[in-house]
């Protein structure tokens, strides 16, 4: 198992400027493999263990399918996402529990309110005059977690212990993890949501996204994993939400990416480059920064400056004082050593 993350370890990746001073300092460490999973440059220390938790949901969805569940379209889109909980979200995830022949209670992932306000005050429009209460369903994990269900009951084993390690889903995603990220997997937490969650190291990471890139337009790419970034790249916003970073890099670059709770992102371009960001301080305010910075260095072809540019105006807010912005967010010269 890799060693855990050290503070001596990390770089700084980004820093935040406000009226020309510098307000806060993003550190971390970052890795881009090519598409045979070599390392073409890093900062920071990628071969410490990170837990990718979320980030590793399109792999989840690769171990649900295997298992025979029926994912297609939007909802497996929402399996290999971390979603908003907003109605359309909730309800996708219902039709994949019932094309399984479950009913919602069948989630064991934590009954939570919708992500964000504008979210929490449509769904209780929608039940109104009753109050709006915590669903399992609103859960960001709740696409995940149906397709769990659908795979579980497809291999014909108990819904109830779906989240056990020896379930045959949880048993073929490490296999998943272990082919596709190229490494073991020796140490197995749980997730937030209550999954089973493993470490691996954050070159690892990218080397699964490599993989996963490249399967959008690979011939000889598994079904499975083929099937899983096109989905996630024809339903952006069943990945994430409306304007939220994963689904606007989805649906404006084409490309494949994942964040995972705790300032971890993965990110991987169609000819398989790709990069691995975590930041030791848990933010996620520079992590789309740095990995697309990167990605736009060492795949030119996949992402052009510009529109790398404009991705970036949309998911980097600038810092405001008042209704002015008086500064913003940037890679710091460790990062920018690395561009050629």
């Amino acid at each position: 198992m890799p060693d855990p993350i050290r503070a001596a370890d990390v770089a700084q990746l980004a820093t935040a400027t406000r009226n020309g001073f510098v307000e806060n300092r993003f550190f971390g460490s970052a890795v881009v493999v090519n598409s045979d999973g070599v390392q073409l440059a890093a900062v920071g220390d990628p071969a410490a263990g990170v837990y990718p938790r979320s980030a590793l949901k399109p792999f989840q969805a690769i171990a649900s399918l295997r298992c025979g569940a029926e994912l297609t379209g939007p909802g497996l889109a929402l399996a290999a996402g971390s979603h908003m909980g907003t109605v359309w979200h909730q309800r996708l995830a219902t039709e994949v529990l019932s094309n399984a022949g479950l009913q919602p209670d069948a989630l064991a992932c934590p009954a939570v309110y919708p992500a964000s306000a504008s979210q929490v005050a449509k769904a209780a429009l929608e039940v109104a005059p009753l109050p709006l209460e915590r669903s399992a369903l609103a859960h960001n994990c709740s696409g995940k977690h149906a397709g769990f269900l659908a795979a579980t009951v497809a291999s014909g084993t108990a819904p109830a212990n779906y989240l056990d390690a020896d379930a045959p889903v949880q048993v073929e995603t490490i296999r998943v993890l272990e082919q596709y990220c190229a490494t073991s997997i020796n140490h197995i937490g749980i997730d937030g949501c209550g999954a089973p969650t493993p470490v691996m190291s954050l070159a690892a990471l990218a080397r699964g996204f490599s993989a996963l890139g490249r399967a959008v337009e690979d011939r000889s790419a598994e079904l499975p994993a083929a099937t899983v970034a096109r989905a996630m790249l024809d339903y952006p916003e069943a990945v994430q939400g409306q304007h939220r970073p994963d689904t606007v890099i989805l649906e404006s670059l084409g490309l494949l990416v994942k964040t995972g709770a705790d300032g971890i992102v993965g990110l991987a371009a169609p000819d398989g480059t790709a990069v691995a960001v975590s930041m030791i301080d848990s933010t996620h305010r520079a992590t789309h920064l740095v990995a697309l910075v990167l990605l736009a260095n060492f795949a030119p072809e996949a992402l052009s400056l510009e529109a790398m540019s404009g991705v970036i105006d949309r998911i980097v807010p600038p810092i405001y004082g008042g209704n002015q912005p008086v500064g913003g967010i940037k890679v710091a010269p460790d990062v920018l050593r690395l561009l050629g």
